[in-house]
């Protein structure tokens, strides 16, 4: 059984601002366009394959059970949960960010 890939309202807000940004502030709908289809394609994959991108080497993540995947320039960060065949996806943010200190209001938890 497939996975469902569920975005929380953080990482939807991150599409939607580097979609805005590709198109917009640079002036390249392509790029959007491509970054789009290609993080579609990463979920796509994640459905069948949950576990295909490796836990996050930020240990505070990785200990709980963060993965990150790479699309383009930006990191995916997801987590699985086997009981329900769900993948959350949490944030998608510019790989050259601090890591360490982006929002992941749920590893409060």
């Amino acid at each position: 059984m497939a996975y469902k890939v569920n975005q929380s309202d953080a990482s939807e807000r991150d599409l939607n601002g580097i979609l805005d940004y590709l198109s917009e502030t640079l002036a390249a709908p392509q790029a959007a366009r491509n970054f789009y289809n290609k993080l579609m394609d990463c979920f796509d994959k994640l459905q069948d394959f949950p576990f295909l991108f490796p836990l996050c080497r930020i240990q505070k993540y990785a200990a709980k059970g963060i993965r990150c995947a790479v699309v383009k320039n930006y990191i995916v960060f997801y987590k699985v949960d086997e009981k329900n065949k769900i993948i959350k996806i949490h944030r998608i943010v510019h790989g050259s960010m601090d890591l360490t200190k982006i929002s992941l209001d749920f590893l409060r938890n």
